[in-house]
């Protein structure tokens, strides 16, 4: 294929995961890059043996940001394509865990392709922070459980049968507890603005 003459990349050095992959040891790949080649436009991503991907912008139907929750967490975005194809770039290094170095990268590549994103016509591609509302459903209800186990148990043997040993496990079962309903309420569903993306 002949590359048009007008055509600029962008390179950035991050990891990535493809469709199921859910673990860096299985995909080690990193290298995205944003290809600026007017109607050709396009996001590609690198492996050792060369690209490994690219999929048009217009192939782009969605960009999920989930809303990180603290100063050591990963912060990632999921970009999904026409055909259930998605891309999942972060600023974690191959062990997963998070990489400061590859922080400000992060960030470069998430306004560089917003900044791409955000004319195309309405309702084209969708932007949403947080979790989706299945995945949220499933927090929910698991929190209730573990809520009613570990908080509301011991609170009734306190208060009601004067049990005061349960106050041991009552005070360990709220300080579990707070972090996790935390996080389901940092990550509900909601969609922005891509002149604005979530602050990362």
């Amino acid at each position: 294929m002949i590359e048009p003459a007008y055509m600029a990349s962008t390179a950035y050095d991050l990891y990535y995961l493809v469709n199921g992959e859910r673990y860096f040891r299985r995909s080690a790949s990193h290298g995205v890059a944003l290809i600026d080649a007017g109607r050709d436009s396009a996001i590609a991503w690198r492996n050792e043996a060369g690209e490994a991907g690219r999929q048009l912008w217009t192939d782009i139907v969605s960009v999920n940001m989930p809303e990180a929750d603290g100063k050591d967490a990963v912060d990632k975005c999921r970009i999904d394509f026409r055909g259930g194809r998605f891309l999942l770039v972060t600023n974690a290094g191959i062990d997963g865990k998070v990489d400061r170095a590859r922080r400000p990268v992060y960030r470069n590549f998430i306004r560089a392709l917003h900044e791409r994103l955000a004319d195309a016509p309405e309702g084209v591609i969708r932007f949403t922070a947080g979790v989706s509302p299945t995945y949220r459903k499933a927090m929910l209800a698991l929190g209730v459980i573990t809520a009613l186990l570990f908080v509301v148990t011991p609170a009734v043997l306190v208060v009601d049968l004067h049990e005061w040993q349960a106050i041991g496990p009552l005070t360990a079962g709220a300080t579990f507890i707070w972090p996790f309903w935390k996080k389901i309420g940092t990550n509900r569903p909601h969609d922005y603005d891509p002149h604005h993306p979530p602050a990362i």
